[in-house]
């Protein structure tokens, strides 16, 4: 996400990593494109998180500020009105201040937030909506932090903001 706002970029990234191996172009489910992959792990010397956000000035490319925790990071939507909103493979929806990076509100929505974030407004009233559910992106992270157990459930949430 990009905010006007700021100039800065908000990047969700997953701190994994996977061995790769060439192989011939087939479409069985264990290659994807011509390459198989063994199970995907967390990257090493990162604490155990699995999930940040960056925000990344898009003039000079310096990290304004990050967030990191032990479940895997969503996607983001930034707002004309300064938040940034948020969620994880563990079911926690978040907004952010995007000057600082600071946690303003959370919510535990019970399952992965899976779906893109985002905002808009009816009859001068803003809202942001989000979905839960299960991804193969989702999938992929959830087996990384054994540990955290969310439900499945498919939902679409709306938040009127004050």
């Amino acid at each position: 996400a990009y905010s006007p706002l700021t100039n800065v970029m908000y990047v969700p990234l997953r701190n994994t990593c996977a061995e790769g191996t060439a192989v011939a172009e087939s479409r069985k489910k264990t290659s994807l494109y011509g390459v198989a992959y063994k199970q995907a792990q967390v990257a090493p010397d990162n604490g155990r998180n699995v999930g940040t956000i960056y925000a990344i000035s898009a003039e000079t490319g310096v990290t304004a500020w990050k967030f990191e925790q032990r479940a895997g990071t969503m996607s983001v939507v930034a707002t004309g009105g300064g938040l940034l909103f948020g969620g994880d493979v563990n079911g926690r929806f978040r907004a952010f201040d995007q000057r600082s990076g600071k946690v303003l509100w959370e919510i535990n929505l019970g399952s992965p937030v899976t779906g893109y974030p985002i905002s808009y407004a009816v009859d001068g009233k803003q809202y942001v909506a989000v979905s839960t559910g299960v991804s193969l992106t989702q999938s992929g992270l959830s087996g990384l932090t054994p540990e955290l157990r969310p439900s499945t459930g498919n939902n679409l949430f709306v938040f009127a903001l004050p």
